[in-house]
């Protein structure tokens, strides 16, 4: 049923910089020159929705610079592309799927630096593994509360797309999803999100927007999702599904 419902991507990604509730209010050019109040009014809300967007877009950049120093982008002897985030400075967490199969991997950090690790667990099961890094410390991700995030929140994801730039980033909301084809969702395995989550991003860090990581990039809906009012839909991994695996494997 899982395989039938949406596809485990060996490298899941986001369109780059993708803004949810991006756009301005359009100015009503039907209004009469006698009614300059109307014409106002409008150009005054399509002001202020620019100026929303405007620092919407700004903040979700400031965050994404500020969370990138906490990513890695993973590339495999197999050709496909991952994502992790630190952790406790020295460990390196992503997908378990991002790695089957590779005999190899090279990490690359924010400053364009390969860097070495070695797989010291993995769980299938969780979809996890854990990977020490070797000579390196960076600024490890600070867990947020998964369980506290609320329809229409919005989120961060980070992570290594296939077709585009590593550290690449995109934004999405969580997401209620009902009717049949979400039957099998537990939300306390997954949190469905409106993120266009495709090639590239597995294992990657999922954030609030006050930089608290609250999922992992894992999966996403790969059929048509029109007719359930959805353009685009991925699943995060609960930090709080996998919070103690993790500090139970990184000592």
């Amino acid at each position: 049923m899982r395989k039938k419902i949406f596809a485990l991507l060996s490298a899941l990604s986001c369109t780059v910089c993708v803004f949810a509730g991006c756009g301005t209010l359009p100015r009503d050019e039907a209004a009469p020159a006698s009614t300059p109040s109307t014409v106002e009014t409008d150009t005054t809300a399509s002001a202020a929705a620019a100026e929303s967007t405007t620092e919407e877009a700004n903040a979700e950049e400031t965050l994404f610079r500020r969370m990138a120093e906490s990513t890695l982008c993973i590339f495999t002897s197999t050709g496909s592309n991952g994502t992790g985030f630190l952790y406790r400075e020295k460990y390196l967490i992503t997908n378990a799927h991002v790695l089957y199969d590779a005999e190899s991997f090279t990490l690359l950090d924010r400053q364009g630096i390969e860097r070495q690790g070695t797989v010291v667990f993995t769980d299938d099961g969780e979809d996890i593994a854990v990977i020490e890094l070797a000579d390196y410390q960076g600024t490890s991700v600070t867990f947020g509360d998964s369980d506290a995030l609320s329809v229409g929140e919005q989120v961060l994801l980070i992570g290594n797309p296939a077709d585009g730039e590593p550290f690449s980033y995109c934004t999405g909301r969580r997401v209620k999803a009902e009717g049949d084809l979400f039957r099998s969702i537990d939300p306390k395995q997954y949190l469905p999100v409106d993120a266009p989550i495709t090639s590239g991003y597995s294992g990657g860090p999922a954030f609030n927007m006050q930089g608290e990581l609250i999922g992992i990039s894992n999966a996403a809906f790969t059929e048509d999702l029109s007719g359930y009012g959805f353009e685009h839909l991925g699943l995060l991994i609960p930090i709080n599904r996998v919070k103690e695996l993790i500090e139970a494997r990184c000592g």
